[in-house]
């Protein structure tokens, strides 16, 4: 059985810098109120987010889809449970990170961002970040990224989208911050399930017993999954979340008496 089924927001459930398909939206919120909390229904799996976004655009999409259990923020450094109203720290944020982060910020700030059209990546506490609708910034900013970092500061990895770059604590990126959810909720990964789209949600794909990409994911996590969707973005993750029930009816009749 399928208990946990747990999305990314950019590049899944939309797409950066587009409207939402919200008739879609509004679907994937029906069947998570059905849904409910891990084993409350008896096929659909309870939702969940893990995304790169800081906490109050993730406390949004989570209000807006009515979800019942706790998601990730801030590439699962950050834990918000929406029943509870609380937020929740991953441990391995110390405040040497947190005083590397501002130094990262500080260097993107001043060396990077000048003579460009991007801008720092506001709202976030355990990584930095810059973020643009210029894909070709995006891409010529990489490589220099990823050089000074691996150089001053090796405790952390670089990830990044089309539309973004991501410099994130070794030991707090999807897959760590995936694990502390797991655990939170009492879930085996075994049972639960991932969409992602980009190189970081490679390790939480990597973590689960189901991992799914939609259409218009990047090659790298294309190949690493056992399962890509036809429909890109939000037709993708609807068309995932009706396997895994599917799933789940089909291994409840076969157990059925």
């Amino acid at each position: 059985m399928i208990r946990l089924f747990v999305t990314d927001i950019d590049g899944c459930l939309s797409e950066p810098y587009r409207p939402f398909a919200l008739d879609r939206f509004q679907e994937l919120a029906l069947r998570a109120r059905q849904a409910g909390r891990p084993g409350d229904h008896p096929y659909w799996p309870a939702l969940s987010i893990c995304s790169g976004r800081p906490y109050p655009y993730v406390e949004a999409v989570t209000q807006a889809l009515g979800l019942q259990v706790p998601v990730l923020f801030e590439s699962g450094a950050g834990l918000f449970d929406p029943v509870a109203a609380a937020v929740h720290w991953h441990p391995a944020f110390t405040e040497e990170l947190a005083q590397e982060v501002e130094a990262l910020r500080h260097w993107l700030t001043t060396a990077c961002l000048p003579g460009t059209a991007l801008m720092l990546d506001f709202g976030k506490r355990t990584q930095a970040g810059v973020v643009g609708p210029d894909t070709e910034e995006i891409q010529r900013l990489l490589p220099i990224v990823e050089a000074y970092v691996a150089t001053h500061h090796p405790a952390f990895h670089v990830f990044h989208t089309h539309i973004s770059i991501d410099i994130v604590p070794k030991g707090l990126t999807k897959r760590e911050g995936l694990a502390w959810l797991l655990e939170v909720l009492g879930v085996p990964a075994a049972e639960a399930a991932y969409i992602g789209d980009s190189n970081g949600d490679l390790g939480a794909l990597d973590l689960v017993g189901y991992a799914f990409a939609p259409a218009n994911a990047a090659e790298v996590v294309r190949r690493q999954v056992s399962r890509v969707m036809p429909g890109s973005d939000i037709e993708g993750v609807l068309a995932a979340y009706h396997w895994c029930a599917a799933h789940n009816k089909a291994c409840r009749q076969v157990v059925a008496p």
